[in-house]
């Protein structure tokens, strides 16, 4: 499967303040990659600075984008904020989940048991969308070692019995 055009690093969730800061969901560990990799991609494909960062709690984040001044202006950003793969610095050890979309699951014993085909964020943290032969349902698999192990080289997803077990629900 080719590799996204773009990565999903946020969700913009609105105004924050009076002076067009807008608050962010972020999905990145390292929230300065939005000023140092950017310039980021709205849902709709305009591309924004962020000019600077800060938190506001509640786990989101608040961010100044140029030529966003007053609340109106922050409040007509909404949806996704986007960077592309290649701006997202990667080291060997690490994965970026979106590069596991399209690749084959793997149970304890070696065998496919299904593909990944996306990803979600449920209220609990991560999750992979899993599409298994001969079900209807699009089975969810948290991202916890618990449940599935990850290795970058090769890029290789496999499930624990636990996680296994999630399939067979």
């Amino acid at each position: 499967m080719p590799a996204p055009a773009r990565i999903l690093v946020g969700a913009l969730k609105g105004p924050h303040g009076l002076q067009g800061w807008v608050k962010l969901k972020p999905m990145l560990e390292n929230h300065h990659l939005l000023i140092s990799a950017g310039p980021c991609e709205l849902e709709a494909g305009t591309h924004v600075v962020v000019k600077a960062i800060k938190t506001v709690g509640q786990g989101l984040i608040a961010l100044q984008i140029a030529d966003i001044s007053t609340p109106e202006a922050a409040t007509a950003l909404r949806g996704g904020l986007f960077l592309p793969p290649g701006q997202i610095p990667v080291s060997d050890d690490e994965i970026l989940l979106a590069d596991l979309i399209g690749e084959p699951l793997y149970g304890p014993g070696g065998q496919e048991v299904g593909r990944i085909t996306g990803l979600t964020t449920l209220p609990a943290g991560e999750a992979l969308q899993i599409t298994v032969p001969g079900k209807k349902v699009v089975a969810l698999v948290p991202l916890e070692e618990d449940f599935i192990v990850l290795d970058a080289d090769p890029l290789r997803a496999e499930l624990t019995e636990l996680g296994l077990g999630l399939l067979s629900l």
